[in-house]
């Protein structure tokens, strides 16, 4: 399998199940009375079941954009050969002026 597929289908599951993780928090804090809202209802597992399943949609769509939009290109506009390149962070000094002590 080429190596975007494989990076694309990584980052939904991440992303995916993330949303999950999110979904399940916000129902079992009642978040929005989400949790009482469904078990005031005979058929509330229904829109527990697309609340969760959406939220996953969503937040896999947001990781494989944020993936792609983060992945390194050379000079060509062409993604690098081999391993994925590691973006580090760099602290950068910045100047302070105190004002009068």
């Amino acid at each position: 399998m080429p190596f975007l597929i494989r990076f694309m289908i990584r980052h939904a599951l991440a992303g995916f199940l993330l949303g999950m993780v999110g979904a399940g928090i916000a129902v079992s804090m009642d978040f929005a009375h989400l949790r009482s809202l469904a078990h005031a209802t005979s058929l509330g597992w229904i829109g527990l079941g697309a609340f969760c399943f959406l939220m996953g949609l969503t937040f896999g769509g947001l990781q494989i954009g944020f993936a792609i939009m983060l992945l390194p290109y050379d000079d060509e506009g062409q993604p690098p050969r081999g391993r994925p390149v590691r973006l580090g962070m760099v602290p950068l000094p910045v100047p302070v002026r105190r004002n009068g002590g």
